[in-house]
């Protein structure tokens, strides 16, 4: 094959994946992640993502 085409081949493969990812992920919820402003500040956090209840 053209290296054309296996590159356009490697676009369509990557965008389509792109795509069916945003589609069947769930949203982030920003809120719940710490503020990387504060980190290392001496602010106490509320924690991060690790620490958030299911």
């Amino acid at each position: 094959m053209k290296p054309a085409m296996l590159r356009t081949i490697f676009w369509v493969l990557f965008s389509t994946f792109i795509v069916w990812d945003y589609k069947v992920s769930p949203t982030v919820d920003l809120r719940w992640e710490l503020a990387p402003i504060a980190a290392g500040s001496g602010q106490a956090t509320k924690g991060g993502h690790c620490s958030m209840p299911e």
